[in-house]
């Protein structure tokens, strides 16, 4: 099995095949919302009530002399103290946040892109707020240098320099609550995860992601949140989603001239929209099984390039319709996906609209303590194939498979977590991929350490363009 890499210029172009970088789909936000009381925080409010600010007979204005004691006046002001630092308290214990510092090194690659190749510095800030109504507000912000650009005295493209050495992007900020009983809202900057795939993604259509450093991290860290309207009404055991997607942009792709990329810039211009897609979610949740049945009329994240007049890239409004499911057995878990595209256009032929099926099937075992070992297939299918498709930069075949491995295991109470995840393309394992092994150590209490190795598969023309680019990886990361 010949090395290879995975670039994210191809997935720009195949997205739609293989959008499985890494995954934990888990603590998103396709679940009913819940709403938890903080007895906390009622006390940290307390002394806002209306109330006199005279609290006995000693404090009134006595009607003989016409004057307030000195006392009063010192107890008075005294309790707006408090009152003001309260506030103050239960602002900033709102605030959490994470700096982190990790370091690549590229143990194949060509000039510039061999050697240490990041030495990336982060900071996370989180806050998060819940009102006495239980209604919660939270904002989340990131901003990285990569210093490696500035270090080592090589030559990079101009668009890796302007694209990856450094970056302020806001990502979560929205509200949530109860409107009534039955149905909750959630509006702003949120990321909603559609289908149950851990490493595939198939019905998960509704969020883009940060495919610049594609395999280096989990899709929990790839997933770009974006400006919704969902409401959720709940029915007995069902609940009905409607979204209205307020924000259109797209996944991020590596830099033209930067490792997974090494095309020079084609210089295209990106058409811009400032519409509202749509999106409704219906699912159940019962003994021993779950269902969820999607639809969306969504911009595809793909595109496909115009030459009409200036090249540029086009994403066009696609249909999805597709279902997930999953049946617990013991320690074992059954995962389907099934979703139906059409709509799609391509470079090479965009006169002609394309439709897809895409299709998963996974399996999840945990009898083993502290372990999880789990199994996905994926196959796509372009239903109205025309090998004109061949010519595209990627060429597409009429089916496309993609299978990932993934086992993960905690040792030492928890302190250490294992992982080893491969995912592969071709009915064979035969057409690229890539393979990735870490450890995740729980140095000190909000001291993580993180070090492990990427191993990018060739055994096509696509992966084998950056099968050289396998590499070590390792961070350190305070939380505060």
């Amino acid at each position: 099995m010949g090395k290879k890499v995975l670039l994210p210029f191809v997935l720009f172009t195949t997205l739609m095949y293989a959008q499985s970088i890494d995954a934990d789909l888990d603590g998103f936000d396709d679940k009913p919302l819940e709403v938890v009381a903080s007895s906390s925080h009622t006390d940290d409010m307390a002394g806002f009530d209306d109330e006199p600010m005279v609290e006995s007979s000693q404090n009134d204005v006595n009607e003989s002399s016409g004057k307030i004691s000195s006392d009063d006046i010192t107890t008075d002001l005294d309790k707006h103290e408090e009152n003001d630092e309260s506030a103050v308290d239960t602002i900033i214990s709102g605030f959490t946040g994470k700096l982190t510092e990790q370091v690549t090194y590229a143990y194949n690659g060509k000039k510039p892109h061999n050697n240490f190749t990041g030495l990336k510095s982060s900071l996370l800030l989180d806050y998060e707020h819940k009102f006495e109504n239980n209604w919660r507000f939270k904002i989340n912000a990131k901003a990285y240098y990569d210093a490696i650009y500035d270090i080592r005295d090589e030559i990079y493209s101009q668009d890796e320099l302007d694209e990856q050495r450094s970056e302020i992007r806001l990502y979560d900020a929205y509200i949530e609550g109860s409107i009534s009983e039955k149905i909750d809202i959630k509006l702003g900057r949120q990321v909603v995860v559609w289908g149950r795939s851990d490493t595939i993604r198939i019905t998960d259509i509704l969020n883009p992601l940060d495919n610049r450093r594609p395999a280096i991290v989990d899709i929990e860290d790839l997933r770009l949140p974006v400006t919704m309207a969902k409401l959720d009404f709940f029915i007995g055991d069902w609940r009905i989603t409607p979204i209205a997607i307020l924000e259109q942009f797209f996944s991020l792709n590596p830099a033209f001239g930067s490792t997974f990329n090494p095309l020079p810039n084609p210089n295209l211009e990106e058409k811009k929209y400032a519409d509202v897609t749509y999106a409704l979610s219906v699912g159940g949740e019962f003994t021993g099984w779950d269902v969820n049945f999607y639809a969306a009329r969504v911009r595809d994240d793909v595109g496909y390039v115009n030459f009409s007049s200036r090249p540029t890239l086009v994403h066009d409004k696609v249909n999805m319709f597709g279902t997930a499911l999953n049946v617990i057995s013991g320690s074992w878990l059954l995962k389907t996906e099934l979703a139906y595209l059409d709509g799609l256009k391509y470079t090479s032929t965009q006169n002609k609209l394309y439709s897809r099926t895409d299709a998963l099937i996974g399996v999840e075992y945990n009898g083993i303590a502290d372990t999880l070992i789990s199994y996905d297939i994926s196959l796509r299918h372009l239903n109205n194939y025309d090998k004109i498709l061949l010519n595209e930069f990627n060429p597409l075949e009429k089916d496309t498979y993609q299978q990932a491995f993934r086992i993960s295991t905690d040792f030492v109470n928890d302190t250490i977590n294992a992982n080893y995840l491969i995912s592969l393309f071709g009915k064979k394992l035969s057409e690229g991929g890539f393979q990735r092994v870490w450890i995740k150590y729980d140095l000190a209490d909000g001291i993580n350490v993180n070090v492990g190795v990427v191993d990018y598969i060739g055994g096509s023309t696509l992966f084998d363009t950056v099968k050289d680019s396998d590499m070590i990886f390792a961070d350190i990361s305070y939380s505060f």
